[in-house]
């Protein structure tokens, strides 16, 4: 389907990639207020009904939208057909409903997941941080412009969708300093960073100032910059004669500006950095000129939190979600900047698989939130036992590897058999609950047994193998 709309089209596509959806839908209202009707989709489904209408108050969609709540179903154990957006039932693993509210309407955002049994918390705020741009992307236009303001809303329109269809972090910086003459007639513009618990800020991009400001280092409740960074508030600033202003830093040179205004680029609570305009023109910058400018930086702020997901999902995707280790993900897209780092001449590397044989049969005893503590335990008994260097990674659901570096066969066949002596019989005790896996290892090692990354994965899960036929 052709998104009626690009930019929530490539929102909800955005937000499958992060939540690992199966599908992710927008239902918005139809002009009758009695229905819900899908507007925009990203989906896995062949069964997906794209003609569903759901009523206000029936299916956990519709009730989202009636009671302007969340709707939250976790460890999904019912026929998915009673969402109304089915045609047949889908084997999903959880689902969530949030609320849009748009203007006097609401809409909702529609999320499922194949891929894991519960939306955290951390998931659930970024999915409702979501469900907030697409509630600025939603909002009806207010009463007809006259038709001499209408070129000037077109025009800032054009440029705040601009700014929030920004791809990354520095294309924003960038067209921050292409802000129009014929919106915001300042000829300095200056855009600062602040990381997150960060005292100190970066000059990002700048344009329009006499001296070069791209290595002035900004600190946070100093100077105009740095206040507003604390703040959280814009500054409109008249010079005064004999008064020296301190834009970013009391080492900075002086600069030829009569006004200058700072806004603080924000969404919600993060505070992502600040936007400094200036004029040599004595009021240069009027409080008109501010609201323009606090529309700007909220379409800045917008375009940062869709970057700064994206490349979260882009890091969380390898990682695996229970116990933070690497993936097989992350082994197939960088298994040769891996292979130069702990590959090296006359250094052996060995590669100690172990599987966890009932894995699953624990997780159907004890729940998926023991299941994943219990393992949670175990990477931390590991960093602690095993001397480092080493690095882990999860190959599968039941199958992890360690890289260990820096010792000899001794060594490794040492720590081997004290890793099986304390598993096999030490149960790990999880919120009081005694909790007992067990283990096959196998072993292999670079380079007497081979040279590349995954004939070396594979001869040592190999091994696994081997020795549960050795047993049958």
């Amino acid at each position: 389907m052709t998104p009626s709309n690009v930019k929530l089209g490539h929102l909800i596509e955005l937000i499958g990639n992060v939540a690992d959806a199966f599908t992710c839908a927008l239902f918005t209202m139809d002009p009758d207020g009695k229905n819900l009707a899908l507007r925009e989709h990203f989906t896995l489904s062949r069964n997906l009904d794209r003609k569903a209408k759901i009523a206000i108050g029936k299916s956990p969609i519709g009730l989202a939208a009636q009671t302007r709540k969340t709707q939250l179903i976790e460890n999904f154990d019912q026929n998915t057909r009673f969402l109304g957006i089915y045609e047949k039932n889908e084997d999903l693993k959880s689902f969530i409903a949030l609320p849009v509210i748009y203007g006097d309407q609401v809409g909702v955002l529609a999320v499922d997941t194949k891929e894991r049994y519960q939306f955290s918390i951390k998931l659930q705020k970024i999915l409702s941080e979501f469900a907030q741009q697409i509630s600025w992307s939603l909002e009806p236009k207010t009463t007809t412009p006259s038709p001499t303001s209408r070129p000037f809303l077109q025009e800032i329109n054009s440029y705040c969708r601009f700014l929030a269809e920004s791809p990354n972090r520095s294309s924003v910086a960038d067209r921050l300093t292409q802000i129009p003459a014929s919106l915001i007639s300042c000829p300095a513009i200056a855009v600062t960073w602040f990381e997150e618990n960060q005292m100190e800020g970066k000059i990002i991009g700048h344009r329009g100032f006499a001296n070069d400001i791209s290595e002035t280092k900004v600190y946070f409740g100093k100077g105009l910059v740095g206040s507003c960074a604390k703040n959280r508030l814009p500054l409109l600033l008249q010079a005064h004669e004999g008064r020296r202003t301190v834009l970013f830093s009391e080492d900075e040179k002086s600069e030829d500006l009569q006004c200058v205004a700072t806004l603080p680029i924000q969404l919600n609570d993060t505070l992502y950095g600040v936007l400094l305009v200036g004029s040599s023109e004595p009021e240069g910058v009027s409080q008109a000129d501010l609201d323009k400018l606090a529309l700007i930086v909220s379409a800045a702020a917008s375009a940062l939190f869709c970057a700064d997901t994206k490349d979260r999902w882009v890091y969380d995707k390898n990682l695996d979600p229970v116990t933070g280790v690497p993936n097989h993900r992350f082994l197939t897209e960088y298994h040769l900047a891996l292979s130069e780092e702990v590959f090296k001449p006359k250094e052996s590397v060995f590669f100690l698989t172990f599987h966890i044989t009932n894995l699953t049969t624990l997780y159907e005893t004890h729940g998926v939130d023991r299941g994943d503590a219990y393992l949670k335990q175990l990477m931390a008994l590991f960093s602690k036992v095993v001397p480092s260097p080493k690095f882990v990674f999860r190959l599968s659901e039941t199958c992890f590897l360690v890289l260990l570096m820096e010792r000899s066969q001794k060594d490794v066949e040492l720590l081997q058999s004290k890793l099986k002596h304390l598993l096999d019989h030490n149960p790990l005790y999880v919120n009081g609950v005694s909790i007992q896996a067990k283990f096959q290892w196998g072993l292999s090692a670079y380079p007497e047994e081979g040279k590349e990354l995954f004939s070396l994965i594979n001869l040592s899960r190999n091994r696994l193998t081997q020795k549960t036929r050795a047993l049958a």
